[in-house]
Order: C-alpha cells, then structure tokens, then sequence
C-alpha cells in the first residue's frame, strides 16, 4: 500500500490506467470483446449444434472466457507497453517511476500467465494455435514498429502490415476461434478472420487521426499513418526537401502537410477501405438478421463518428 502511495502524483501510466478502468474515465469504449461477443451471438443464432450448449444471450461459455483471454493479453501488452524511460525523468522522481514500472511488468506477466493457462483449458488445438499466433505476430508488430530508423520511412503497405500484426491480429484470432468453437466451416472462419483484422485496423486509424487532429500538428512518430502518409504524399508530388542531407526527415515540412489535411485525408480513406472490407466479410454469415445489422452498424460508427472506440 505503501508502494502504491507513492506512485500515485508520479504520473506514472500505469497510475492513470489504473484509474481509467476503475472509474472509467477514458472517454473512450473498449471494442474488442464487444464485437467478439456480438460475432458469436450472430453464429450461434444460425448454429443448431450449440442450441443447448449456450447461455441465455446465445454465447458459449467457452466463447466467453475466450474474450476474456483476449483481454487478459491486450491488457498485458498495454502494461507492457507503458514501461517509462528512466531517461526521461527528473532524478528526484526516478525511484517512483522505476517502482511503477516493476509494477508494469509483474502485472503483465501475470495477465499473459493466467491468459495462456485459460487458454489451455479451452481443449481446442486450432483455438490454441490461433491465439498464440495473434500473441507472436503482436511481438513482432511492436518490435518492428519501434525499430523504424528516420533513414528509412517505411512505405505504407509494410506500415499497414505491421500494424495489422500490432494492432489487428488479436481481435482476428478471437473472431476466427469464436467461429472454430461453434463448429463454423474453415472457409466462414477465415472471412471473420478477416473481419477481425480489418476492424482492429480501422479503430487504430481513427485512434491516430483523433491524436493527430487534436494535437493541432502532425505527429512525429514514423509509425503514424498520417505522418507517413503525407511523407509519401510529398515524394510522389517532386518535394525531395523534405529529407535532408545525411537522409533526416524534415519533420516541420512534414507536419505542415498534415496540418493541410493530406496525410489525415489519406488516413480516413483508409479506415473507409478497411470498414467497407469488414462489412464484406460479414455477409458470410447466414444468420440472424437483426444481430448482424447490430454489428453492422458497429462498423459503420467506427466508419463514421470521432475515434471513441480502442481495441
């Protein structure tokens, strides 16, 4: 308790996480096992194998506690992923930071511990192979997104890779195993597959467009879509000023360019392309009509209104 006096004032991220989920004060809707949940309520409304198998709202118990082990590691990744630089703290507040970011870790590693064990009691190799595939692809996601040297700006299409690995692999796999556990055939699977992929694609797009439209100037970050974008947009327009000599990206010249809109524009068109893809891949499924347009219209707000969805 004492510990955690401390941490408390050091601003710490895990702090305000920690608050956020108690109080809920993000402003924001975690997604992922919402729509996991609305998916599998859509097939097993079509399925008469799991009629007596499934709860009252129409979902399977193991289906739920597979949305429980998504969630469990995407909050691991988070903690994981707000370890703070020693670096960049005052030396006065170095002993609290370093505190909270111990706790970061033990609590990461307790959530992906306890995840994988759930997920081994679920008995269902495809579902094992498919989580701990989305949990690789993460990894390297991540790996590759913080590696990205200013020498080297990736194109959009690695961009969009990758980030599919970071940001959509997961949401994909619970999809795809929420299919494989109502005895959904391999080819139905892979297009909610695929649903899951292009909708954790579309919320990270419009998570970045907010960021970058409220901060009043382009983010710097080479693995920003807006940024990158509007990078493009000036090579393909003959503006080689903008890397420097010695290969240094001119960031104000690029920020400019956002701030016109170009690289938002072109991120907007993307999200656009991913929903309108995820919206596709649900007219697969021969099902509960009014379920599936409850989904639907998921989609189309994430198309649409302000980024207040995370995955």
């Amino acid at each position: 308790m004492e510990n955690i006096q401390k941490l408390i004032g050091t601003k710490h991220p895990i702090v305000e996480f920690g608050a956020q989920t108690l109080l809920g004060s993000t402003g924001t809707f975690k997604v992922q096992g919402l729509i996991a949940l609305l998916l599998a309520q859509i097939i097993n409304s079509g399925s008469q194998r799991t009629i007596l198998l499934r709860d009252q709202s129409g979902i399977l118990p193991k289906q739920r506690r597979l949305v429980e082990v998504c969630e469990m590691i995407s909050t691991a990744f988070f903690l994981h992923d707000n370890i703070v630089s020693l670096n960049k703290v005052e030396l006065d507040e170095r002993h609290n930071i370093q505190k909270g970011n111990k706790l970061s870790l033990l609590f990461g590693d307790y959530f992906l511990a306890t995840a994988c064990s759930q997920l081994a009691t679920m008995e269902n190799p495809g579902v094992v192979k498919s989580v701990s595939r989305a949990i690789a692809h993460n990894v390297e996601g991540r790996f590759w997104l913080e590696t990205i040297e200013a020498s080297a700006p990736p194109t959009l299409g690695d961009l969009a890779y990758y980030c599919s690995l970071r940001h959509g692999a997961l949401l994909s796999s619970c999809c795809y195993s929420a299919a494989l556990l109502s005895g959904l055939d391999s080819e139905t699977a892979g297009s909610l597959q695929n649903f899951g992929d292009y909708i954790g694609q579309a919320i990270h797009l419009k998570s970045e467009i907010f960021a970058t439209e409220t901060s009043k100037m382009g983010a710097e970050s080479l693995s920003s879509y807006p940024y990158i974008a509007a990078l493009w947009y000036l090579h393909r327009h003959g503006r080689n000023d903008v890397v420097e000599p010695g290969s240094l990206i001119n960031k104000e010249k690029v920020k400019k360019i956002i701030n016109l809109g170009f690289g938002i524009d072109l991120t907007y068109e993307q999200c656009e392309i991913y929903c309108n893809k995820a919206l596709d891949s649900l007219k697969q499924l021969k099902s509960n009509d009014e379920l599936t347009e409850n989904l639907a219209r998921v989609v189309m707000d994430i198309k649409s209104a302000k980024p207040i969805y995370t995955v």
